[in-house]
């Protein structure tokens, strides 16, 4: 029988440079669908908007991490009905609330689109039957319109987080049991990677080769479906691992690149530039469709490890960009950041509708955008952290569990 003690996760140190780059991942996902409103910008300006959307993935890894963290003496010794249970009332508790706000916030101008298109009369049923996927977080399972790229199309990433949270338990039992040497966890992490980007490859080579689905079904197959981004969280759960299992240990494969300060910015500037050059390179557009089928299956396996390398040096000590994301504000707008990813495709919808007509300048927009950061904030704490307590039962003190 489960120990009341074991329910416990706020004994872990905050991680406070973490929460704040998940405002800057947050922020990076919402300019990226500004991007039209704010007018016209330099081309390279405009790619490095467009990365954005690998944002979500800096989002699933750090998920797989922090719930490690967080979670892993829960299920270390097995999966049982009581830990399974609560740790599942954990985490809708945790998102849940905002994820339902989101919806709601973004249903009027989708039912004022539709009404104005003439589509409700006929069609309606089937808006609301997508409506109620949404609500339960399935939509990304269904690779089709409405269904998916409908509603509150970011919360998708939620979908896809229910499942990784169904399974969460059951991947750290099988960790904590079998994979508990760093030379195996290094050799999961870099096989996760590996065997992601190839059932990329597989999918990616059968929707077109094979039975040749349409380009948006495919988008929503290879963006959307859950199994397909599932390695970006196990391997966040796998750095989990590594660091739990090291911490305190003076020498292990990679202690040089997290046991001392230099060790660790020098790794992080690494991760800096591996990521700029690949947000920077040109996708391959060749006559090889073999080449071409390689370069767009490692598109999200690409960013893997220099993500995750980057969240352990950030958790293992004292940085100089640590010593920047600490800062109070910051791990406030961390804090929120949740809320601001949920609650601005709502405002972003508003304004493609076009209501404010000449007033809508870019100026203008991107005002909305700050205005909808401060307004993340207002949600995070009179409408989250309230609900999260209500639902968990618990009087946990605000901020302890951002990341969790």
């Amino acid at each position: 029988m489960d120990q009341p003690q074991t329910f416990s996760d706020d004994k872990s140190p905050p991680l406070h440079a973490l929460t704040s780059l998940r405002f800057v991942a947050a922020l990076a996902i919402v300019v990226l669908h500004y991007r039209d409103l704010l007018g016209n910008m330099p081309q390279w300006l405009f790619k490095v908007i467009v990365a954005g959307q690998f944002g979500v993935t800096f989002f699933f890894i750090l998920s797989g991490f922090i719930l490690t963290y967080k979670y892993r003496d829960w299920f270390s010794q097995g999966v049982a009905d009581g830990s399974y249970w609560r740790f599942q009332r954990f985490r809708l508790a945790r998102i849940y609330p905002i994820y339902v706000l989101g919806l709601l916030l973004d249903t009027p101008w989708h039912l004022i689109e539709r009404a104005q298109a003439g589509q409700l009369a006929n069609d309606g049923h089937l808006y609301w039957a997508s409506w109620l996927l949404n609500l339960v977080g399935l939509q990304a399972w269904v690779p089709a319109v409405p269904y998916a790229m409908f509603w509150n199309t970011p919360a998708w990433s939620v979908a896809a987080e229910f499942f990784f949270y169904a399974t969460f338990p059951f991947i750290t039992v099988l960790l904590a049991r079998r994979v508990r040497k760093v030379g195996w966890l290094i050799l999961a992490f870099a096989a996760t990677i590996a065997l992601g980007a190839a059932l990329y490859a597989l999918v990616i080579h059968a929707m077109n080769f094979r039975w040749r689905f349409e380009p948006q079904t495919q988008y929503i197959v290879m963006v959307y479906n859950p199994l397909l981004r599932y390695s970006e969280f196990l391997a966040g759960c796998l750095a989990g691992h590594y660091f739990l299992n090291t911490r305190g240990q003076l020498r292990y494969a990679g202690s040089a690149l997290f046991n001392s300060a230099r060790g660790r910015n020098l790794t992080i500037l690494a991760c800096l530039v591996a990521i700029g050059l690949r947000v920077m390179s040109v996708d391959y557009t060749g006559p090889s469709a073999w080449w071409w089928l390689a370069d767009v299956s490692v598109k999200y396996a690409a960013y893997i490890l220099p993500f995750a390398v980057l969240i352990l040096a950030l958790a293992s000590g004292p940085t100089w960009l640590g010593t920047r994301l600490e800062n109070r504000q910051l791990v406030l707008l961390g804090e929120a950041s949740y809320a601001l990813y949920i609650i601005h495709w709502s405002v972003t919808t508003f304004l493609r509708m076009n209501f404010l007509g000449s007033a809508g300048t870019p100026f203008v927009h991107a005002l909305f955008l700050a205005g909808t950061v401060a307004l993340s904030v207002v949600c995070y704490r009179k409408i989250e952290v309230p609900w999260r307590r209500r639902l968990r039962g618990t009087k946990q003190p605000a901020g302890t569990l951002a990341l969790a």
